[in-house]
């Protein structure tokens, strides 16, 4: 009857163990869990802050005193630029640059020069000329020459220009496509009245 007894007690016992045991690892894991998750939100939130910078970098060519790649605020200008660039040089063609234009990350802006009309293109028979026919030289009309193209109007040709002085000179006529608004169909009418 003792020996009965002492068995049912230690299975009794055996068993409080095995639940209590089981419970505490539980427990363990559910603190661990927590502790890892709120851990990974904070390192989650530190990778998140320096994505707000408030320094971008621009690349500033052409017409300038000191071309390179500078650093300015993100409300900067291109005037700003120019300015830390040591200013425009006396070459430069102020009327086709926008000193007023907001700047991005990464942009590229060109100052174009005012090229002498005597050399401005030479044809491969060594002959100088203003123009080869009556072609326009995308890279260096104005907005009103611009707007003379086949299926260019004033808002159009503001883009072209647009699009010259954030990413430079065109260095194919192919490469107008690229400027919004200018599809392959458009492009065929007025192809063979550009020049770059």
């Amino acid at each position: 009857m003792v020996e009965q007894r002492n068995k049912l007690l230690f299975i009794v016992m055996l068993a409080i163990l095995i639940v209590a045991s089981s419970f505490y690892s539980f427990w363990q894991k559910n603190t661990v869990a927590e502790v890892v998750s709120s851990d990974e939100v904070a390192v989650k939130n530190d990778f998140r802050q320096p994505e707000q910078s408030d320094e971008i970098f621009v690349y500033i060519s052409g017409a300038v005193h000191k071309p390179g790649v500078f650093k300015a605020s993100p409300n900067a200008r291109v005037f700003d630029i120019v300015a830390m660039a040591g200013g425009l040089t006396d070459e430069a063609d102020r009327a086709k640059t926008n000193l007023a234009q907001s700047i991005k990350d990464g942009m590229h802006i060109h100052v174009v020069d005012m090229l002498p009309v005597s050399n401005e293109h030479s044809a491969t028979t060594g002959t100088t000329k203003t123009k080869v026919g009556n072609k326009v030289n995308i890279n260096h009309a104005d907005k009103s020459e611009l707007d003379t193209l086949p299926g260019v109007g004033p808002a159009l040709a503001e883009r072209i220009i647009e699009y010259r002085q954030t990413n430079g000179s065109f260095t194919s006529i192919d490469e107008l496509k690229n400027v919004p608004g200018i599809g392959s169909s458009k492009f065929e009418k007025m192809k063979e009245k550009i020049t770059n």
